[in-house]
């Protein structure tokens, strides 16, 4: 079962908030999460909550991370912080993974 960070809209009509959820890969965007993380407001371009915590603990299990809740831990400031020592987000299909960092020595 592949997990994912995502978000999943709620709210109201004309006024969407869009909360930072973990989810299995093929839950549809309404449909049922593991946990939440967070909750973010589009239209006032504001984080109204954020559990650094949690999401630090579930990218460190592995969970695949959607661009757009990428880039809300970005806007939020807590993207490096959330990555492990020696460990790098590169892009997967339309996720990003963690992944280990390869060193490449240059040869003169």
């Amino acid at each position: 079962m592949a997990v994912r960070i995502r978000l999943a809209k709620f709210g109201r009509r004309n006024h969407p908030v869009y909360r930072i959820v973990v989810m299995d890969s093929k839950s549809p965007r309404e449909g049922n999460y593991i946990d939440i993380l967070g909750t973010y407001d589009p239209k006032r371009k504001e984080i109204i909550e954020l559990k650094k915590e949690k999401v630090k603990e579930w990218i460190g299990k592995g969970a695949e991370v959607a661009t757009r809740a990428k880039t809300v831990f970005e806007m939020a400031g807590i993207l490096n912080e959330v990555i492990p020592e020696g460990y790098e987000l590169r892009r997967s299909g339309d996720y990003w993974v963690l992944k280990k960092k390869t060193t490449k020595e240059v040869r003169s």
